[in-house]
């Protein structure tokens, strides 16, 4: 039985046209004043189009552009990869782990130039762990990551690892004589078809992760409060709406808490709107930290906030309330001309037993007339709803 054999020139120019195509859609989508790594990414993926650009060429040009700088540029693609990565992540990783191959495969190359099957192991092991360091910075990072973009690239390096690997043992066993690059049997054909798929699916995978980032920060931005970083006053009250209709099912109490800053407008008017802005964000970050997992706070607007409590009595909540009003009471911060500032809250409570049937904007407005009689108290105090 004849096994077919891809023409390898052909296969050449897939490649190439390829990485050239997804460095165009990458160039187009790459904003430099956003560190976001396609800037790196675009001119991996149009290096590699010059790689396989030499290699088309070997035997028509010399040796030393043909085998020693296009393999050095091969591994310059995988640093570029890498450096792009961590730009996306935001992060930095030991520079020697990334660039130590641009430094040894021209000495090694230049060292193996009459070996070809030593040359083709010795880079496949390179481009292996150059691979294998680009999986391990994607997957290190894949919670954080939004979307699914990610798993092209994991999918891409992962063929390259398996094909590198196929590369080197299979020359290493002697499983097809090494002839020219250009020779066509099987571990050529299967590297330069890897090539090609994992072009496309790196191309795809850095533009689709640069968009689920952005849709992502689009999304924070219309449900969260700029100032704060809190839950806007929509997505607070979403969010009270799904947990009211949770407590109904699974008949357990929900609590809210009314919060609002005492003497804010005198603060502004006293000491500036930047010191107004600094002490709600005090505020935000002590609501975070105090705060249980399942508890959620939003900012209504102005200085007042909602506060919901799912599975929570009046104990719990009044507890919880009193610790969150001694906390802030008892946090210094500076004014812009070096005065300690103290600040306090009001709170209103409002517990929401199995069967009270109330809506949101109900039980809203109980907590409210709590916050409304805590104010009337003197302040700096937690006021239960009757």
């Amino acid at each position: 039985m004849t096994i077919m054999q891809a023409h390898i020139p052909t296969m050449f120019m897939m490649v190439i046209i390829v990485s050239l195509t997804m460095t165009v859609c990458t160039a187009l989508v790459w904003r430099p004043e956003r560190k976001e790594g396609l800037g790196y990414w675009t001119l991996a993926l149009a290096l590699h189009s010059s790689v396989y650009t030499l290699y088309s060429l070997r035997g028509e040009l010399s040796d030393f552009l043909t085998i020693i700088v296009a393999n050095t540029l091969l591994a310059g693609v995988f640093v570029l990869f890498a450096e792009g990565l961590m730009q996306f992540q935001q992060r930095r990783l030991n520079r020697w782990l990334t660039y130590w191959p641009l430094l040894i495969v021209p000495l090694v190359l230049y060292a193996l130039l009459d070996q070809l099957a030593a040359r083709v192991i010795v880079m496949a092991a390179i481009i292996l762990y150059q691979a294998l360091l680009v999986l391990v910075i994607v997957f290190s990072r894949h919670r954080q990551t939004d979307g699914r973009g990610q798993y092209f690239l994991l999918t891409a390096f992962g063929l390259i690892i398996a094909t590198m690997a196929y590369r080197g043992v299979g020359t290493a066993l002697g499983m097809d004589q090494m002839l020219l690059i250009t020779s066509s049997n099987p571990i050529q054909m299967a590297t330069f078809l890897t090539a090609t798929v994992s072009m496309i699916l790196v191309g795809m995978g850095l533009i689709l992760m640069v968009k689920e980032r952005a849709d992502a920060q689009m999304l924070k931005l219309a449900m969260h409060d700029e100032l704060t970083g809190l839950p806007n006053r929509r997505y607070i009250l979403e969010v009270l709406e799904r947990l009211l209709a949770a407590s109904d099912r699974q008949q357990q109490p929900l609590s809210l808490m009314m919060l609002d800053t005492d003497h804010f407008k005198l603060i502004n008017d006293r000491h500036g709107h930047q010191v107004g802005d600094q002490s709600l964000k005090l505020l935000a970050d002590t609501l975070r930290s105090r705060l249980r997992t399942q508890d959620h706070a939003g900012r209504l607007g102005g200085e007042e906030f909602l506060i919901v409590l799912p599975n929570t009595q009046a104990s719990g909540a009044r507890e919880l309330a009193e610790q969150l009003r001694q906390s802030i009471e008892q946090t210094r911060f500076l004014t812009r001309d070096g005065r300690p500032l103290t600040l306090t809250i009001s709170i209103g409570l409002c517990c929401l037993e199995p069967g009270a049937e109330l809506d949101s904007q109900q039980a809203i407005r109980r907590a409210d007339q709590a916050l409304y009689l805590a104010k009337q108290n003197g302040r700096n105090r937690v006021e239960m709803a009757a």
